[in-house]
């Protein structure tokens, strides 16, 4: 019998073991919250066969704030033990810090998610609404609990929720990002509608962000579906013709992940059907 694999046959290429540096891959876990946006779930019967067949091509994945906050913690604790059993790290995202910062809970929302089985935390951009005492008090506790930081810089709008279209500079994100990063947080992530208010002037901001720390240590987020079905793609294809297509990216579906790769080969592939 011919041992030779597909992999060999239709030459797919050999994924490199995680962790890995660059060509990561996070995807977003929406649980049972789906009205009124998104056509997918994720429970625990359905993530163990999704994981057998996608884990290899994962390496972090954000489980949804809403599912947190409305899931009991016994049923997010085998969710969280599942997905590392198959070597894809769980990490709260950034609404999650938002929320309990709303309420002035910060220091204990770092520790109960650390409870449930958490490695990682977002934290964003607050730009001078949070003093930097207390932007290093939250960094101290992660450290204390094991907490693994990421940081994700978003324009002012999303944290003062307004409608001001103003993007960031790049001395802007490098001053905020920088209490995270020096001390160890793993990632600044770039939220997609920095990318999108800089339109053609993005790529030279961009550009300075990937000279200054490296493109190992970013990760450029796609839109969600819930601001439109085919969005995700456009920004996808635009980030590897633009920065390459070994950089890391985030907020993936889970239905998405296995044409990543496709994607990574070959940016100009169409992979939704046109219509007549």
């Amino acid at each position: 019998m011919n041992n030779t694999s597909i992999n060999e046959v239709f030459k797919l290429g050999l994924k490199k073991d995680k962790p890995r540096r660059l060509n990561q891959t996070w995807i977003k876990d929406i649980g049972y919250d789906q009205a009124p946006y998104y056509n997918e779930k994720m429970g625990l019967y359905e993530l163990e066969d999704f994981l057998e067949v996608a884990a290899k091509d994962i390496d972090h994945v954000k489980i949804t704030t809403n599912q947190i906050l409305n899931s009991p913690d016994a049923w997010l604790k085998k969710k969280i033990a599942t997905y590392k059993k198959y070597k894809v790290q769980p990490y709260l995202d950034h609404t999650y810090f938002m929320k309990a910062y709303e309420i002035d809970e910060v220091d204990n929302a770092i520790r109960l998610g650390k409870n449930l089985g958490f490695e990682y935390i977002e934290f964003m951009s607050t730009y001078d609404e949070v003093s930097a005492d207390t932007i290093l008090k939250w960094i101290e506790i992660s450290n204390e609990v094991g907490l693994n930081m990421f940081y994700e810089h978003h324009p002012k709008k999303n944290w003062f929720k307004t409608n001001d279209d103003v993007t960031s500079t790049f001395k802007d994100i490098v001053s905020m990002a920088t209490p995270f990063i020096e001390n160890d947080a793993k990632m600044l992530v770039m939220d997609h509608e920095e990318f999108e208010l800089q339109n053609n002037s993005g790529k030279f901001n961009y550009d300075e962000i990937i000279e200054h720390y490296g493109k190992e240590n970013i990760c450029f987020e796609v839109t969600s579906p819930k601001e439109g079905n085919d969005r995700w793609l456009f920004d996808l294809k635009k980030y590897f013709k633009l920065f390459g297509t070994d950089i890391n990216v985030c907020n993936i579906m889970p239905s998405q992940i296995l044409l990543i790769d496709s994607l990574r080969y070959d940016p100009d592939l169409e992979i939704i059907p046109k219509r007549l």
